[in-house]
């Protein structure tokens, strides 16, 4: 592996774990859990996490894409988020969402994997939006739209296998992954609701007996 890959990924991981901490901190508050969507993951999936940071905002990016059987079915799961934290006011707007998609949606081929969906034509698909300021704020049911992405997998470079539980806060859903994985690093490119970030590290693999819940607090 040449030096400055692995410079690229010691980077990517400091600055996502240093992100993600800070949006914690300034995003989320006390609340109590309203409603969860579980999903037995048990197949290919795809995930990305990004910020992108200017001198007056902070953006970030998450989607996960998971596939595996219900009722005996293949079916494909999908969480987004997308925010917009304003580092001078703290003001802040996030739009998520989670459920099942169509089969077609998600495609894998072998080095490269694909989405395409339109949320606010899946039925009972959960869309929202939440702004406020620091730390205080209110959700509201949205219509959703167009999440996308690409993956490709940097050959030769890292292969991840994970076992255990991890848990990922936005400011108000919760969402969870227990279980064990193979992945390997990839770059990617998602556009959520007509926002786009572009090279963002990323992982691609197979759950084996994952367990996801998404939780969506008041």
């Amino acid at each position: 592996m040449r030096r400055d890959d692995l410079d690229r990924i010691e980077k990517w991981a400091a600055t996502s774990l240093m992100t993600a901490f800070a949006l914690l901190l300034t995003l989320c508050g006390p609340a109590a859990v309203a409603q969860s969507a579980p999903f037995h993951a048990n197949g290919a999936f795809a995930d990305a996490f990004g910020c992108s940071e200017s001198q007056t905002s902070l953006e970030c990016f998450n989607v996960d894409v998971v596939t595996g059987p219900v009722n005996g079915q293949k079916t494909t799961f999908m969480v987004y988020d997308h925010s917009i934290l304003d580092l001078n006011t703290g003001a802040f707007q996030d739009v998520s969402g989670f459920g099942t998609i169509p089969i077609s949606a998600f495609q894998v081929h072998g080095q490269t994997d694909s989405l395409n969906v339109d949320t606010s034509t899946v039925a009972v698909f959960f869309n929202q939006i939440c702004t406020g300021t620091q730390g205080v704020f209110t959700c509201n049911s949205s219509p959703g739209g167009v999440v996308t992405g690409t993956w490709t997998v940097i050959r030769n470079l890292l292969t991840f296998k994970n076992a255990g539980t991890f848990r990922a806060i936005s400011p108000n859903m919760i969402e969870t992954n227990a279980g064990t994985n193979e992945a390997q690093a990839a770059l990617a490119s998602v556009n959520i609701l007509g926002a786009a970030l572009a090279n963002i590290t990323a992982t691609v693999g197979t759950n084996h007996n994952t367990s996801i819940s998404v939780q969506v607090q008041h």
